[in-house]
């Protein structure tokens, strides 16, 4: 069973790979990033609703809403900024660049999360071999911008 949720998971990582190049021709054809973002996310809404209607619906509940701590608003701001930041960014920067920055910056978040407990995780401690592969990641990131370097 890890097996079929690591090729799900690969295919979904495709699958995004594309997300900021297709939004960003959608925002060149639009004429708007802003409503691009505003059509991506709308898409979104509505297959996920479609998915509900289709699986069940599980009761929503006003009190449950109400009582969730402010912060699980970021994961909902989390996913409008990258949508969002791939239109604005992938384009510039080139998918595989942007992509390593991401997966960089997730990883560095990643350890912070870790390290402090947060949102109600167990803290772990930051081992040298997290360090290491830590630094791998950010030499792939800084890799992938080398034609970009002064003098190449």
């Amino acid at each position: 069973m890890t097996a079929l949720y690591l090729f799900i998971a690969l295919g979904l990582g495709a699958i995004i790979s594309m997300q900021p190049a297709i939004n960003a021709q959608m925002a060149l054809r639009l004429g708007s990033p802003l409503i691009a973002a505003i059509c991506s996310i709308v898409i979104s809404l509505a297959m996920i609703v479609v998915v509900w209607t289709t699986l069940g619906r599980a009761p929503i509940s006003t009190p449950k809403l109400l009582s969730l701590p402010w912060w699980v608003l970021i994961g909902g701001a989390a996913g409008a900024l990258f949508v969002l930041g791939g239109i604005m960014v992938a384009p510039r920067l080139g998918v595989t660049a942007f992509f390593t920055c991401i997966v960089l910056g997730q990883v560095l978040g990643a350890a912070a999360l870790d390290r402090f407990g947060t949102f109600g995780l167990e803290a772990q401690p930051i081992s040298w071999t997290r360090v290491l592969g830590i630094l791998l990641v950010a030499a792939g990131a800084a890799m992938t911008q080398v034609q970009n370097w002064p003098g190449s």
